[in-house]
């Protein structure tokens, strides 16, 4: 066993891990990180990053498709084996890349799982780390469906991984992931569905546009049920069929299982430091700090902290764990964070939700808009486009807004610089911007 000691110890090589180091080894610190996966992590390698690739083609068949009679003579297809390869030269060079920019920095990479051995120490293969500052940077994993023949369940990381698109493909759960992936299979030809085990599928957006985002999906051609809860999942003659209660059958190719996400640290041995955790994550105070250990950080999706599982809201824990490390005292405060769906048309959010505003109508006004007939949205040929902007009755500045368009990511990070800035719409008055495009619209808005 050989021994080493650092002034921090990094578990995960994703974006807050790698965040922390870079900082951390700047400011003169001994540093080291631990990968058990791939170097780099989620969001580049099997996130947010490959994914929106597969979201172009997607987006160029869609565009195509509306606007099939109206310049255009064919709507484009999707190979899906041309899509995967040029999704692979986004991720193909990134572990390779991230571990020799570690080790050009001095940054001392180990490869393996971490495993607590006390709080100061770390166990990795037949290394011992010693650390005076230790940082859990994990992440998490895709959760599995407790149920017979979950073994023919396939999770978000094998979706992205496909050579073959097959014909039909069921996923199961209601939130983003599931959502977005069926948009894809969708726009690539496939039989697609999704199954979600109540009525309330992408809980934190607005319900109506929720609603309105389904009936949409529905009238291109993906297949809903709600309210199943699956029983059992057998192979029979190559296909796989899935059985629910109240007699609900279906049978399928493929089946990606998108029921959430799971904080990664079942192996970590986190008794063994006294480090706190639930189901949600690894338990930790405004300054990123795990409860029993001040010396012990977690940030990103494995801690249980009050900022929504985004890779923006990652790097900026990340940002602040090493602030603190390096002799900072600050608390986490989160901005308003803008959400969005990436589906056709994409579904947004920042703010406050609809409940919070009709249940204080004292305080906050809602300003709808059916924007479909609006000249950017009719150019190519959107055949749903909606808005509600929440503002502060006493103040006129926005707390909240909710987009469902192609548009919707665009506009709501327009949104982001008018909250942070506590901006009213009308502010914007003596703005030019440039026309005719989404910007131009947004005085028209209020």
């Amino acid at each position: 066993m050989t021994e080493y000691t650092y002034d921090v110890v990094i578990i995960g090589s994703g974006a807050s891990g790698t965040t922390v180091a870079f900082e951390a080894q700047a400011a003169g610190l001994k540093v080291a990180i631990i990968e058990e996966r791939s170097w780099g992590g989620t969001c580049v390698l099997r996130g947010c990053d490959p994914k929106k690739v597969l979201i172009g083609a997607a987006e160029a068949r869609n565009l195509s498709t509306r606007l099939r009679g109206k310049g255009i003579k064919q709507a484009a297809s999707i190979s899906w084996q041309d899509l995967m390869a040029f999704k692979e030269t986004f991720v193909e060079d990134v572990p390779e890349s991230r571990l020799e920019s570690f080790q050009e920095a001095g940054i001392e990479t180990f490869f393996g799982q971490a495993i607590f051995q006390d709080s100061h120490t770390l166990q990795v293969g037949k290394d011992l780390l010693n650390a005076e500052k230790i940082v859990i940077a994990t992440g998490a994993v895709p959760s599995s469906l407790k149920v017979e023949g979950q073994e023919y369940i396939q999770n978000s990381d094998d979706f992205l991984s496909l050579k073959e698109l097959p014909e039909s493909v069921v996923f199961i759960g209601g939130g983003y992931i599931s959502f977005e992936f069926a948009s894809i299979a969708l726009a690539a030809g496939r039989e697609v569905h999704i199954i979600h085990h109540n009525s309330e599928p992408l809980k934190k957006f607005d319900p109506d546009f929720v609603a309105a985002l389904v009936s949409n999906m529905k009238e291109e051609g993906v297949h809903f049920h709600f309210d199943i809860d699956i029983t059992k999942i057998v192979k029979n003659n190559g296909k796989l069929h899935i059985d629910g209660k109240n007699n609900f059958s279906l049978n399928t190719d493929l089946i990606i299982g998108a029921t959430g996400r799971t904080p990664n640290i079942a192996h970590l041995a986190l008794e063994k430091a006294n480090i706190d955790y639930t189901k949600k994550g690894i338990t930790v105070n405004e300054k990123m700090q795990t409860v029993n250990n001040e010396h012990i950080y977690a940030c990103g999706d494995v801690a249980a902290s009050k900022g929504a599982p985004l890779t923006p809201v990652v790097s900026m824990e990340a940002l602040l764990v090493a602030k603190n490390i390096l002799g900072k005292d600050e608390k986490i405060n989160y901005p308003a964070i803008p959400s969005v769906v990436f589906t056709s048309p994409k579904l947004a959010s920042i703010g406050i939700s609809m409940e919070e505003a009709k249940a204080n109508p004292e305080k906050y006004q809602i300003k709808s808009h059916d924007t479909t007939n609006w000249y950017t949205y009719k150019r190519t040929n959107e055949q749903l486009a909606l808005a509600k902007i929440i503002e502060d009755r006493e103040t006129g500045q926005i707390r909240g807004a909710h987009f469902l368009s192609e548009e919707a990511d665009y506009m709501i990070n327009y949104i982001a610089i008018l909250m942070k800035a506590s901006l009213t719409l009308a502010d914007l008055n003596s703005v030019i911007f440039a026309y005719p495009s989404p910007a131009s619209d947004l005085t028209a808005l209020n």
